[in-house]
């Protein structure tokens, strides 16, 4: 299904993303799911396998919602290499289970790029990225999905908000 055959005005697909082997990442899961994608307009470019949507753009499945007002699929949509998202903010949100339990991770920029062979999210412009309670707010953010790790840094510093937890 491409975006070509959808039409150019009221985008919706939907793609049903197969177990695939080796490790997950956000927009590659093990078990089956129903990837869903919508925007106000979408059209695929000159080069194959690269989708550009503009006005409330929307892609999600069960673990994880990408929203912008302009968005770039590279790739395969139910398996991207690439997505670089733009938006006052544009948003990508995750939910994590490890070791320690249900998290929910969500970036929040003006640029936001997601590159799948690094489980890498990128932002940029003024960023926040929401692990759990905690919050870091800095110019750009790298964030490793993988190890749940990030990297902040800007001309304004990094702020980070942890709240507090009583002591017993």
């Amino acid at each position: 299904m491409t975006a070509k055959r959808l039409g150019t005005v009221g985008v919706a697909a939907i793609f049903l993303l197969l177990p695939a082997p080796g490790g997950t990442s956000p927009l590659d899961e093990l078990s089956i799911d129903t990837i869903s994608i919508s925007a106000d307009e979408a059209r695929e470019d000159e080069d194959s396998d690269i989708l550009h949507f503009s006005g409330r753009f929307i892609m999600h499945s069960s673990d994880w919602r990408l929203t912008s007002r302009h968005a770039t699929v590279y790739g395969r949509p139910d398996r991207p290499d690439k997505v670089h998202l733009e938006g006052v903010p544009a948003h990508f949100r995750i939910n994590r289970t490890d070791s320690d339990g249900d998290e929910q991770v969500e970036a929040i920029a003006p640029v936001v790029d997601y590159v799948r062979s690094a489980n890498l999210l990128k932002l940029s412009g003024g960023a926040v990225l929401k692990l759990g309670d905690e919050a870091i707010h800095s110019d750009t953010i790298e964030y490793n999905i993988s190890t749940n790790r990030y990297r902040a840094s800007g001309a304004g510093g990094v702020t980070i908000e942890v709240p507090s937890k009583d002591q017993d």
